[in-house]
Formats: structure tokens, C-alpha cells, sequence
């Protein structure tokens, strides 16, 4: 793979859509193994209630938006798929861009499935963690997101804003709330940021959200505006997503603000 262009590009735009990266085999695989840890999590919620957000959920299940729910898995559980060294094995597909990206020490940070429900609503725009500093810093954090099967528009692909990366710095910017941007409020503030970017309304802007094929794969920017569209077709939509971070001196985690549940559905 020609690496060249990649890292700049991402710098720029904060994201990239790779079509086809993940073969059919491998493909199958990580859909059978996230599938089943779902399953389980899902009999094990049964019909207690779960309200939304990391905040209102479980350490195995959490309701990001309604209809829309996130199971966890640890890098344990993926040993059937990578071995060993879990999603820092040589041979996973996307590795060589998040390094690309994050320097070739990005270790693993997060990873599990997501589905939604057909009838699902679209996302608040939110981003997945903060700024570390006012000064414009390269990623800290990278996530990627696995079409475990086809996604097409009808379905709620994942939209992103081009750019947003760089202008959700609330460090940086202070009208900017912090919480606001992390947990999906209905706020000025994204409009604000997204009339910035051209991203409503610019001919010339290139397309944020496209349709996935099982197998492509959305990298990009844990600081950048984005949200998954409301499923509006009769089909369950399927994503697994690994996040990885940059290792920093003093800085071993970022802010957690992806699992804050206190309570186990195994308890």
C-alpha cells in the first residue's frame, strides 16, 4: 500500500473511507465472533430498561442514541480473530494507517459492535473525545469503523464533517462547551462548527457520508464531528469499531467518556 498521501490527508480532513480493506474470510470472521458477544449481552439485558448514554448504561451494553446500542468487547475476546498480540497483529488490514496516523506505537484503546435497529433515529452530532491542549496537536486517538455487512444510505451510514477536527477545540475556542460536543446536545454549537466547514450547503464539499459495502472501513479523527443517520430501512446495521490512542509521556488514557457505566448486566 502507498502510504505517502495518507498522512497528510488525514492531518487535513480527519477522516478517510477505505473500500474493500477487510477480505471476505477475515470479514466473516469478526462479524461471527462480535455478533455472539452481542447476542449474549442482549438475552442478558432481557427487558430491563437502559437509558441512553455511556453515563445510563452497563459496563457490557451501553444505548448510545435510541435504538442504537453499543456492546464492548475486550481485547481478550478477539483472540479467536487476531491471536496473540490481539489488534496490533501485523496482519490486521487497517493497522499500517492508524500508525500512519498515530505514530508506530498506537496501541489498542476500544473496541466492540454496534447495531442499530431499523426505525432507529440519526445521531446528535457529537465527537468521541476532547482536546489535550489550545495548541493544534496531531490525533491522539483514532477510530475505526468495520461494515460487517452492506450499509446502504437507507440504513444510517455514519456521517462526518470534513475538517471539524480541527475547529472542536474548546481549549482553543471558549465559547465552545466540552460536555456539549461529547454527549450529543442540541446545541448551537455544531451548526456553528459545520457552517464552517462548507458542510451544509457547498456544492464544492465533498460527499460526508456515503454508502458502505461489507468489508470498507471509515477511519478517522476521535475529535471530529459525527453521527450515524437514522436507519430507515428493515434491516438490523452492523459495525464493529476499534479504537486506538497515541502513546504520550504522563498521558496513558485519554478521558473516559466512551464507558462511564457503573453496573454489570452480570452482576
Amino acid at each position: 500500500m502507498n502510504m505517502t498521501p495518507f498522512p497528510e490527508q488525514f492531518a487535513a480532513e480527519g477522516v478517510a473511507l477505505v473500500r474493500g480493506l477487510v477480505p471476505g474470510s477475515l470479514l466473516g470472521t469478526i462479524n461471527a465472533v462480535m455478533r455472539a458477544r452481542a447476542t449474549r449481552v442482549m438475552a442478558a439485558l432481557g427487558s430491563r430498561p437502559i437509558g441512553i448514554g455511556s453515563r445510563n448504561g452497563y459496563h457490557e451494553l451501553v444505548q448510545r442514541s435510541p435504538g442504537r446500542f453499543d456492546v464492548p468487547m475486550r481485547e481478550q475476546d478477539l483472540l479467536p480473530i487476531w491471536g496473540t498480540q490481539g489488534s496490533t497483529a501485523p496482519e490486521v488490514p487497517w493497522l499500517e494507517l492508524v500508525r500512519a496516523a498515530l505514530g508506530p506505537d498506537a496501541r489498542p484503546s476500544f473496541c466492540g459492535v454496534v447495531f442499530s435497529r431499523p426505525g432507529s433515529p440519526a445521531q446528535q452530532w457529537h465527537i468521541d473525545s476532547p482536546h489535550e491542549a489550545a495548541e493544534a496537536r496531531p490525533a491522539h486517538a483514532v477510530n475505526v469503523l468495520l461494515a460487517l455487512a452492506d450499509i446502504p444510505l437507507a440504513a444510517g451510514p455514519t456521517e462526518v464533517a470534513r475538517g471539524t477536527h480541527l475547529l472542536t477545540n474548546h481549549l482553543q475556542r471558549p465559547w465552545l462547551d466540552r460536555d456539549s460536543l461529547l454527549y450529543q446536545s442540541e446545541t448551537e454549537i455544531t451548526p456553528a462548527l459545520l457552517r464552517q466547514t462548507g458542510h451544509h450547503g457547498d456544492a464544492a464539499a465533498q460527499p460526508a457520508v456515503q454508502a458502505m459495502a461489507a468489508g470498507d472501513c471509515l477511519i478517522f479523527d476521535d475529535r471530529i464531528l459525527h453521527r450515524g443517520l437514522a436507519n430507515d430501512s428493515e434491516q438490523e446495521r452492523w459495525v464493529a469499531y476499534f479504537s486506538y490512542l497515541r502513546p504520550r509521556p504522563g498521558l496513558d488514557q485519554i478521558a473516559d467518556t466512551h464507558f462511564e457505566a457503573s453496573r454489570s448486566l452480570f452482576d
